[in-house]
């Protein structure tokens, strides 16, 4: 019925997501395509519509982008149904359609000549001849490959290499068979890829780095998680060769200075800093090697970064944050259980990082209410925030959601040091603006009845958990 008013009173609608909305069925899709004639991009993502939808999407003149990620209903049949209508689609995702295999996707590339964009990931485990054949014929237009948790080998690489040379974007994160060879003739033929995803494929080594920089000048953004043959090596050749780096996550790698321990360390990091001025995301995820000289060298030369993640890199000190103050770009910061700062790193980072809107402080142990003071003053953009397990007050936690205008999402659970009277203060003095909250199921019943309704009625959707207080050290 709410889609139908959609519907209805907007059929001019271009674009429309409704993804997880899972009590829509095919009529309401049906209705939707019968009314709204003009839209270009649809998600239908998790709902459990079957082949029907299809029929009635296909039908749609003007249709550029369709996702429909982990829709279990539909199959190859609701593929050759899509591949009947306008030629007008560009982008398609049916990662993790469980039914549907590479006949349907081979049916609906044959249906759709123009796209550009194809997500298939965890869709199917092996690519037949049929998928690969009509692939090809997508050589001028496509842009834009995952193919996440496929079984593929050299051959097959070398093969789409040949036949997609236009690519600029290649996911094979999870996917047995990955090569060296692979790769090199993959990237032989590739040599527009921007982003390359080779999360988990952990038989490839510094040879595929090493093609990966000769072929690639214009890599902007390489997934190496997990790829435990890799080292510094590998890692510096990225780092001469492809200037426009801007993302590189190297979690659980064999990345470090002598190519022998399992974290990068502070020459590494040094590495990065002083080929990669362009980089706006870095994950150093239980990076434990990285210290305060990291940071420095890190906030010197790599001053575009927006998003850095440096959970569990527990020899970061005050010190090391207040290089991060140099950050002015910075918007997501993660510091979960760096059990050596306190509330003046956190000063430091926030007086000089005012696009911060995300930023993780969970077992962050020495943390108190100084932090919180300074987040109220000067993090005024903050619009999620995680202070679970920090030692703070109610006097503290009330100041801070009474000050951030912006504050949507919190996650304060083991508070500790707050009173029930604490909880119940600061809540009611950020009623309006909370939309998310995660909090301990003890407080349901002591908070007051009228709160919670109050929190509810304005939109805040509240996540009680029960977890044991326990406490962890950075390792």
């Amino acid at each position: 019925m709410g889609l139908a008013k959609v519907a209805v009173g907007c059929p001019r609608l271009e674009n429309l997501s409704f993804k997880w909305c899972r009590e829509i069925s095919d009529i309401g899709v049906d209705l939707l395509v019968k009314k709204c004639r003009e839209l270009r991009s649809l998600d239908i993502s998790y709902l459990k519509v079957s082949n029907e939808s299809l029929r009635s999407i296909s039908t749609l003149e003007k249709l550029e982008e369709l996702a429909m990620v982990a829709c279990s209903c539909i199959d190859d049949e609701g593929l050759e149904l899509l591949s009947r209508g306008s030629n007008s689609l560009q982008s398609v995702d049916v990662s993790r359609c469980d039914h549907v295999t590479s006949q349907g996707l081979a049916s609906l590339i044959d249906g759709h000549s123009f796209l550009q964009k194809l997500y298939a990931a965890d869709s199917l485990h092996e690519i037949g001849q049929d998928f690969l054949s009509k692939l090809v014929t997508l050589k001028a237009t496509l842009t834009v490959l995952r193919l996440d948790g496929f079984e593929v080998s050299s051959s097959l690489l070398s093969a789409i290499g040949e036949g997609c040379s236009n690519l600029v974007e290649i996911g094979l994160s999870k996917c047995n068979g990955v090569t060296d060879e692979g790769i090199s003739s993959l990237v032989a033929c590739c040599s527009y890829l921007r982003t390359i995803d080779l999360t988990c494929c952990n038989l490839v080594t510094n040879n595929s780095l090493d093609s990966i920089a000769d072929n690639c000048k214009m890599l902007e953004c390489l997934r190496l998680e997990s790829c435990s043959s890799i080292n510094e090596k590998g890692l510096e050749r990225i780092a001469s060769c492809c200037p426009n780096l801007k993302e590189i996550d190297l979690t659980d790698c064999g990345v470090n200075d002598e190519g022998l321990s399992s974290s990068i360390s502070d020459k590494g990091l040094g590495f990065i800093s002083s080929k990669c001025g362009k980089l706006v995301e870095l994950d150093l995820y239980r990076c434990s090697s990285i210290t305060d000289d990291g940071l420095a060298a890190l906030a010197n030369g790599c001053k575009k970064i927006k998003l850095l993640n440096l959970c569990y890199c527990n020899k970061i000190t005050d010190s090391g944050l207040s290089h991060l103050g140099a950050l002015e770009e910075l918007t997501n910061l993660e510091l979960r259980c760096l059990v050596r700062i306190t509330g003046i790193g956190i000063s430091s980072v926030v007086i000089g990082c005012k696009s911060l809107v995300e930023l993780d402080l969970k077992r962050c142990y020495s943390v108190d209410d100084s932090g919180l003071w300074a987040l109220a003053r000067y993090a005024l953009n903050l619009r999620q925030l995680t202070i679970s397990y920090c030692q703070v007050t109610g006097l503290g936690l009330c100041h801070l959601l009474s000050s951030l205008r912006c504050l949507q999402d919190v996650k304060m659970v083991h508070l500790s040091w707050v009173s029930i009277e604490g909880f119940e203060m600061a809540l009611r003095a950020a009623c309006g603006r909370l939309k998310k909250l995660k909090i301990l199921s003890g407080l349901k019943t002591v908070l007051s009845p009228d709160l919670l309704q109050l929190l509810q009625a304005c939109g805040c959707r509240i996540r009680w958990v029960n977890k044991p207080l326990v406490y962890k050290d950075a390792i």
